[in-house]
């Protein structure tokens, strides 16, 4: 019965990799399984402050509904943050399920390696920047 429990747990390695942090996830996703990588996630983000994170989803399988809906919750939250967390080796299911719980406002960045998404914080656009412009100002002569 122990190790039937244990193959239910979720595993989460944290590594640095340049400025970003990845969170390896491996092993099965039930309702209590989410609630303890949410805390353990929470716990590392504390630690490193705010930081770019990369979910690598290769290693990991869901179980049960319940498991997903708490999991795209926590996915949700984190995605709302400015650094937009990306997600890697998700399989072509897990995608279409994140596909179908994204916003247009928050959609998830998801990248087919671990590579790609680390990469993709350094290839973005400074779309929020606000643009540098000179003011003409209107002369006048004075006499």
């Amino acid at each position: 019965m122990n190790n039937c429990r244990k193959e239910l747990q979720v595993i989460l390695r944290a590594k640095t990799t340049n400025d970003v942090i990845v969170f390896e996830l491996e092993g099965h996703l039930d309702f209590e399984s989410t609630q303890q990588f949410e805390q353990r996630c929470s716990e590392l983000m504390i630690k490193a402050g705010p930081s770019k994170i990369v979910f690598n989803m290769e290693k990991l399988r869901f179980v049960g509904s319940s498991g997903i809906n708490q999991f795209i919750k926590v996915m949700k939250d984190f995605n709302a943050k400015p650094d937009k967390p990306r997600l890697c080796h998700l399989s072509s299911e897990f995608q279409k399920i994140f596909v179908a719980y994204q916003t247009s406002r928050n959609p998830f960045q998801i990248h087919e390696s671990e590579n790609e998404a680390v990469s993709s914080f350094s290839a973005l656009p400074e779309i929020d920047a606000p643009k540098k412009t000179k003011k003409k100002v209107k002369k006048t002569r004075l006499s």
